[in-house]
């Protein structure tokens, strides 16, 4: 009985000092731009793209989600790589690079001259279980201003609603990139409209 009662203990002891640890977090990335982008002729200006600001309840690692009206949780095993802003900067970068309307498009820390500054707002990035099956929401405002003036030129507010057919946080991830592509497929139309 002995043997028994210390062969157990030894077998609990070694599954707690395990170097090998369970970790059940999962991490994701935004990384999806549109395939396809509106072409227009190339224009001579320059365009600065600022690190989008986010409303403090997404500017964070955690993954968002509603169940109720006016409530907003977080994803306990599931997150983001990095914050939306983060991960959306280069995003935005690369979608107008893609559209071939601008000369040049940077972002910091870039110091020479350039005619437009592009400042973001990520308003909402959640997924919305209060629908059967769940959706993400994804809101942006874009405000392009003229840099040599600081003048406003244009100012806009995008909003995608993306099913998710994966009722569960991998589901609203791929919705998520789904719905952050789209807003970028729109905010290449709206910047290409309005610095001439």
């Amino acid at each position: 009985m002995k043997k028994i009662v210390i062969l157990c203990l030894t077998i609990l002891l070694t599954g707690c000092l395990s170097p090998v640890k369970s970790n059940n977090n999962e991490t994701y990335m935004l990384y999806r731009t549109p395939d396809a982008l509106p072409k227009k002729h190339k224009h001579p200006v320059s365009l600065m793209v600022q690190m989008p600001y986010a409303v403090p309840v997404y500017d964070t690692t955690q993954m968002a989600y509603t169940t109720l009206p006016y409530k907003i949780s977080y994803f306990s095993q599931n997150s983001w790589a990095e914050t939306p802003s983060q991960m959306i900067e280069p995003l935005i970068v690369q979608t107008l690079q893609k559209a071939h309307y601008f000369k040049n498009v940077v972002s910091a820390p870039y110091v020479g001259h350039y005619d437009y500054l592009l400042s973001t707002t990520i308003l909402m990035l959640e997924q919305d279980f209060l629908y059967e099956p769940s959706v993400v929401r994804f809101k942006m405002r874009a405000q392009l201003s003229n840099a040599a003036t600081s003048r406003v030129v244009a100012t806009k507010e995008f909003s995608v609603t993306q099913p998710v057919r994966l009722n569960s946080p991998y589901g609203g991830v791929l919705a998520a990139n789904a719905a952050v592509s789209k807003v970028l497929s729109q905010l290449a139309v709206f910047c290409q409209k309005h610095a001439r």
